[in-house]
C-alpha cells in the first residue's frame, strides 16, 4: 500500500505567512495618504514662516473724519512685511489698545493706513474743533466738496467780500435728503477749525452771506494780510 505524500500545512499566524504579509507592496491608497501627510506638514511650515515675517497693521474700515475718536470698530488689519521701514510709525494689532480714545487730527479715507502722526492724545489741547456750515450748493463749489478737501470761506457783508478763514479741511458733507413731503435736511459742510476760526465763522453766518471756495492745492491766503489790504 503506497502512502500519499503529505502536504505540509502551515497554521495561520506562522512566521512564513507573516513574512509574506511583510513583503506585500504598499497600495496606491497608502502612497496617496503618505503624500497628503507630507504636503500638509510642508504647508503648515510655510504658513508659520509666512506669519512670522509679517505684521498686522491698522487701516480705516470706513472714512474717518478729523476730530473722530479711534476705536477698534473703526479699523481692520492687513499684513505688511515685518521689515517695512516705517512700521514703527504705524498702528499694529498689538499697539492698538495704546491708542484707543485718541483723536484724529486729519481725515483718513476708507482703506487708508493709520499712522501715529495722525493721532493726538485725549485732552492734550492740540486737537481741532469741527463746525457745520449750512449753505446752498451753488455757494459751495456746486456741491462737489468731499472730505479731505481744503477750502476758503468768504463772507459778503454790505457788498464787501472778505476772507473769514482759509485753508480749512472739509471733514464731512451732508447732502440734502427728502421724504414724501419734501426736503427734511439742508446741505451743509463740516469744517475743521480752531477757536478763533469758529468765532469768525459764527459771526459771518450771522451778518452776511457766505461762499465756500475749494482751495485744495492752492496757495494759502493770510487772512490778516487780506483784511489790511482791503482797508
Amino acid at each position: 500500500m503506497t502512502s500519499n505524500p503529505t502536504t505540509p500545512i502551515r497554521e495561520a499566524g506562522s512566521p512564513s505567512s507573516a513574512r509574506r504579509r511583510f513583503r506585500r507592496r504598499p497600495s496606491a491608497t497608502h502612497i496617496l495618504i503618505a503624500v497628503v501627510v507630507i504636503l500638509a506638514f510642508v504647508l503648515n511650515l510655510l504658513v508659520l514662516r509666512d506669519r512670522s515675517s509679517t505684521t498686522l497693521v491698522a487701516i480705516a474700515r470706513q472714512p474717518l473724519s478729523t476730530g473722530s475718536v479711534l476705536t477698534p470698530g473703526g479699523v481692520r488689519f492687513i499684513p505688511v512685511d515685518s521689515d517695512f521701514e516705517a512700521l514703527d510709525h504705524l498702528i499694529t494689532e498689538d499697539s492698538l489698545t495704546s491708542y484707543e480714545g485718541w483723536t484724529l487730527d486729519r481725515a483718513i479715507p476708507e482703506g487708508g493706513i493709520l499712522d501715529t502722526s495722525a493721532l493726538v492724545p485725549p485732552g492734550d489741547g492740540s486737537g481741532l474743533r469741527t463746525m457745520s456750515i449750512p449753505i446752498d450748493r451753488e455757494h459751495a463749489a456746486g456741491g462737489s466738496l468731499v472730505a479731505g478737501d481744503r477750502v476758503d470761506v468768504i463772507s459778503v457783508a454790505d457788498g464787501i467780500p472778505t476772507f473769514v478763514a482759509t485753508d480749512l479741511e472739509v471733514t464731512g458733507v451732508a447732502a440734502e435728503s427728502s421724504s414724501g413731503i419734501g426736503i427734511i435736511a439742508a446741505y451743509h459742510v463740516v469744517l475743521s477749525v480752531n477757536a478763533d476760526q469758529a468765532l469768525a465763522l459764527a459771526a459771518a453766518l450771522d451778518s452776511g452771506s457766505l461762499e465756500i471756495v475749494r482751495s485744495t492745492g492752492a496757495e494759502t491766503i493770510d487772512v490778516a494780510r487780506s483784511e489790511s489790504d482791503d482797508a
